[in-house]
Order: C-alpha cells, then structure tokens, then sequence
C-alpha cells in the first residue's frame, strides 16, 4: 500500500516563462478514505498553485487550470480505483 504521495507540480509545464523548478507537498495517505485523501490532495494542489500564480496577470485562471491538472496527476499516480472513481464523481471546480 502506498503510504504518501508528492503532489509536484512542474511550473515549466504551466507557464512559459516560469522557473524551471517544481513545487512539492507531500500528502500522506495511510489509512484514509477516498473523500479524506482527496480533499487533502485538493488542499496540497491549492497551496502550491496560489504560489505558482502569484503575480500572474491571469492568475484566477491559471489557478484553476493548476489546482485540475494537479489533482488529476496526483489521483492518477496513486493508482487506486476507490479514489480515481470518487475523484471522478466530484465537481471540478475549484475557488480560491
């Protein structure tokens, strides 16, 4: 069972003149339900995009689009079918 996971966001990917460095969080996820470990992948990815956009003229937007992308890879890279289901039943919109 995997017990954490880095949530790493490359700001390369995002933005073209960003730094070439990524920003990480590391979510532990020993023991919780698929609603727990996806609220603090959710919480992880918020943190390190409202730091990524910070300055950027369309940050409402990137923010967005970085908090989905985040989550995405980060639900994905845990392979886990209980999450990957919920995580698919959600809303994907994200406010800051």
């Amino acid at each position: 069972m995997i017990r954490s996971t880095v949530l790493a966001l490359s700001a390369a990917a995002l933005f073209a003149a960003a730094p070439a460095g990524a920003a990480e969080v590391r979510v532990h996820t020993a023991g919780k339900a698929p609603a727990e470990l996806r609220a603090d992948i959710v919480k992880a990815a918020s943190t390190v995009c409202r730091q990524e956009v910070r300055g950027e003229a369309l940050a409402v937007y990137l923010y967005s689009a970085c908090v989905r992308g985040a989550v995405h890879d980060a639900v994905a890279k845990l392979n886990n079918p209980e999450l990957v289901a919920y995580n698919n039943a959600q809303p994907a919109v994200y406010s800051r």
